[in-house]
C-alpha cells in the first residue's frame, strides 16, 4: 500500500465486507459489475446507503489488466446513476493515499475533497487507517 499498515487491517477489511454484506444488496444498496469485450468480468464497485439522502461508494476493483481502460470511470458513473435512481442526494467515498489513480479520477468526475474526515465505512471499523485516509463528496440532486 505504499506505508506500513496494520496487520489487522487486511483481515479487519474481510470481516468489515462479511458484517455488512446485506448493506449492498437492493433496495438500500447495489453492486455493478464491469465486463470486457469477451464477457470477462474485469472489475467491481458497491454502493449503500449510510441515510435517507446519503450513499457510500465501496470497494471499486478494476483488474491489472483493464487498469487504464476506462472501465473505473465507468464503475463510478454506474453507481452515481445508481444513487440518483435510488433516490440519494449526495454521495461520499473514501480512498488511501496510495490510490493516486482514485484520488485523480474523483475530482474529475464532479467529487471534491474535503478535510475532514467522514464518517463512512472504514472510518468506523478501520481506525489504523484513517491516517492515510482522503474524503471525497458529490452533490447528486
Amino acid at each position: 500500500m505504499g506505508f506500513d499498515i496494520d496487520p489487522a487491517a487486511p483481515q479487519s477489511a474481510l470481516a468489515e465486507f462479511w458484517a455488512n454484506a446485506t448493506d449492498y444488496l437492493p433496495p438500500k444498496g447495489c453492486l455493478v459489475l464491469a465486463r470486457d469485450g469477451t464477457g470477462q468480468i474485469v472489475g467491481c464497485g458497491m454502493l449503500k446507503c449510510l441515510d435517507e439522502e446519503t450513499g457510500e461508494l465501496k470497494r471499486l476493483f478494476v483488474t491489472k489488466e483493464a487498469r487504464g481502460t476506462g472501465a473505473g470511470r465507468k464503475l463510478v458513473e454506474a453507481r452515481v446513476e445508481a444513487a440518483r435512481q435510488m433516490g440519494l442526494k449526495r454521495l461520499v467515498v473514501d480512498t488511501l493515499t496510495p490510490n493516486v489513480e482514485m484520488r485523480s479520477l474523483y475530482p474529475k468526475l464532479g467529487f471534491t475533497e474535503v478535510e475532514d474526515p467522514i464518517e463512512t465505512t472504514t472510518y468506523h471499523d478501520q481506525p489504523m487507517l484513517r491516517p492515510h485516509m482522503h474524503f471525497f463528496v458529490k452533490d447528486i440532486s
